[in-house]
């Protein structure tokens, strides 16, 4: 298992359990990897956002947060 001192984001520790990294190096460390970081229901629900928006549906933002 990689210590995070290895990951090309790492930076310097803050803190015992903090680190400091660089952000825009982690999000293309993450844009890299060959993983799907969305769950499944994750997935269904951005599919129907898309298609409520192709539709020309609004998003009731409050409402969407309290089901969130």
């Amino acid at each position: 298992m990689n210590r995070i001192e290895e990951f090309p984001f790492f930076r310097t520790y803050k803190d015992k359990d903090k680190a400091i990294i660089d952000i825009k190096a982690f999000e293309k460390w993450i844009s890299e990897l060959d993983v799907d970081l969305l769950t499944e229901e994750d997935r269904r629900d951005r599919e129907q956002a898309f298609e409520e928006l192709k539709k020309g549906e609004a998003l009731d933002l409050k409402e969407a947060m309290k089901e969130w």
